[in-house]
């Protein structure tokens, strides 16, 4: 999986998780990462239990990429990492 971080917006960092559409905030960087680890083995682990590992893959809408990407508000340029992230009970 890869997550993409970006600056801060206002008094948050946010986080994404673009192959499953799952994102989180936080008021630092490791916060927003670790809310969308925690997100995403929730995802992962209800998904399973539900048997829709068919339905797991669905990536972001590209309409919701480029806002997350280029906010409008946003004049300067956005510093951004797509990091692999290993999941336990992946």
């Amino acid at each position: 999986m890869v997550y993409l971080s970006g600056e801060k917006r206002g008094n948050q960092y946010a986080s994404l998780c673009v192959e499953l559409d799952i994102a989180s905030c936080g008021s630092t960087k490791k916060e927003a990462i670790d809310g969308l680890k925690s997100a995403m083995e929730a995802f992962l682990e209800y998904m399973g239990s539900e048997k829709r590992g068919d339905e797991i893959y669905r990536p972001v809408p590209m309409d919701e990429l480029k806002d997350f990407l280029f906010s409008e508000d946003e004049v300067s340029e956005q510093s951004l990492k797509a990091i692999p992230l290993a999941l336990e009970n992946a």
